[in-house]
This record gives C-alpha cells, structure tokens and sequence, in this order.
C-alpha cells in the first residue's frame, strides 16, 4: 500500500493504492478513489501524474482506479491514458440510508421492514455492543452464514484485526435471543459515512427480527458518531424482475443471486446509489492481454 497526496496540509487531492501480485505481475488498485475538491482538475492532473509516477517505479503492469464519484470525462481521462476497466471489485450499486432521528427512520422503511425491526423487540431481541474479544463469536456466525449462503470470507484474525485497526471508528455488535447470538455485523464509519461490511447470523435462532433490528442499532450508533449517512454496501447491479422483488417469498440470496439481500437492503428505505464504472492505465498493453486471457483479473 502507498499513499499518495499533493497539495499541503490539508492536501487537495489524494489517493491510497493498494499492490496485489498474481503470478509474475503486480497490480496497482485504488478503490473509491482518487479523493480531490469537485472540480479542481488541475489537483486530479496532478495526482494521477504523481501516481503514474509511483506506479512506473514499481513496475506495476497496471493501474485500476474504481471512483466514489464521476471523474472528469472524455479528452480529459484519455489524455492520462485511462480506458474502461474491467468489472468492478466492489459492489457497484448500493443504498443509502440517510441517518434521520429515530422516527424518521423507521417511517423511511417499508412497512415489513419496520414491523420486523419492532417485532425484534417484542420477541426479546436484545442488541449489544462487542469489542475485539467479540471477533470469534463473530467469525462463527459469518462461517455458519458463508456455509448456507455460499460465499467465501476472509480468515478470523482478519476480522478480528480490522476491529482492531480501526478502533473506535469500527462497531461490531450482537442480537442476541435467549443469550444465544441470533445476528451479527461489523460496520465503519469514515468522515460523515459509516458502512455496513459484514454480517452474519444463526440459522436457528436468526428469526423474531435479529437480522432487522441490529441494522437499525447500527444506524444509531453510526448516527450518534457523527455520520450523516450508512451505507449498506452493495446490491445487485439490475434490480430482480418485479413478480420476484415483490412476492412474498424471495429466496435467500446465494452465491451470484442476490435476490434476498436486494429485497432486505431496499427494504429499510433511502437512496440506490450505482458507482461510476471501473478505469484502467495499461503500462504494457501486450503483458495486460497475456494476462487476462491467463486468469481473472483480481479475483
């Protein structure tokens, strides 16, 4: 990882590119970056010269920039030698919820979402805080979700360092029901935005509303901590044909089919939100090709 920045104290525009080698090749990736004053193309010029710079003494095959927000288009990109990257690695559409007072909050929501969340307390449903002492209950909820869900997950000591890293910036919190953890989930938040990243719960005792309830605390903490927003990190790209969104049974979401986590996300209410797609500098154009054919990208 290295970060780059130009301008003084505060800088004017920055960026942090993060290194991955697959196989013989390094890959340079700056994710929901650069970060520059709207309209100030001058500091983006400059920035993505001074990353060129880093990534040129690196020997870096390739750099692949995944902005938050539209950078300036047309003659203004190709003149730094960007083109149309590949398929974005994270999640390109999102929703987001603007953090209101708690009213308000529930009153965004659809009708089945804020029944859940109140049901939760209804059932006995109690939300608690953790800290990194939580990270392997954590990480034994998110296996038992990975396993019938069918996605991957990164190792317990991951999990359990990024509570750590980011400290109090991070919220690693439990429903719980009958003492026994129900649900579970591990958000940030940075500047005005607080992201939800990680979730898990447990197959028996995951009803009553765990799964509800413990998204509307975090939106409360996130709320309390200064943030004006919470992103809830990722749906899918299209929305799932209308018979499927708005039945009654949407099956849970596996692997590539996100149906049910489109259907829950939405359902607490605020703003899709889609990224600007993926941009790519190719330092060996031919090395690129080869490369591509060879393997996935960045999987």
């Amino acid at each position: 990882m290295e970060r780059v920045a130009i301008g003084g104290d505060p800088p004017t525009a920055m960026a942090q590119i993060l290194f991955t080698r697959r196989g013989p090749f390094e890959i340079a990736f700056i994710p929901r970056g650069p970060i520059y004053a709207p309209g100030d193309v001058d500091a983006l010029r400059a920035l993505l010269s001074k990353i060129d710079q880093v990534c040129r003494r690196r020997g870096s095959l390739c750099l692949i920039v995944e902005p938050d927000t539209p950078l300036p288009p047309g003659d203004r990109m190709e003149l730094e030698g960007f083109v149309d990257g590949p398929e974005r690695v994270l999640p390109g559409r999102t929703v987001k919820i603007p953090l209101l007072a708690d009213d308000a909050l529930l009153a965004q929501m659809r009708p089945k979402t804020r029944y859940s969340v109140r049901l939760a307390s209804r059932r006995g449903v109690v939300v608690q805080q953790s800290r990194v002492d939580g990270a392997g209950a954590f990480y034994r909820l998110l296996r038992e979700t990975s396993s019938r869900n069918g996605f991957g997950i990164h190792t317990e000591t991951y999990y359990r360092d990024f509570v750590r890293v980011f400290g109090e910036d991070a919220l690693l919190l439990f429903a719980t029901i009958d003492g026994e953890n129900a649900a579970g989930l591990i958000a940030a938040r940075f500047g005005k935005e607080a992201i939800y990243l990680y979730g898990g719960s447990s197959t028996v005792h995951r009803g009553h509303g765990a799964a509800f309830v413990i998204q509307f605390e975090a939106m409360r903490w996130a709320r309390e901590q200064g943030s004006t927003h919470y992103d809830l990190w990722g749906i899918p790209m299209q929305d799932p044909p209308p018979n499927a969104e708005s039945g009654e049974h949407v099956p849970r979401s596996t692997g590539d089919d996100w149906r049910g986590l489109y259907k829950f996300k939405t359902g607490f209410g605020g703003d899709i939100v889609t990224s600007p797609s993926s941009l790519e500098h190719c330092y060996s154009p031919v090395l690129c090709f080869i490369a591509r054919r060879a393997r996935s990208w960045l999987g």
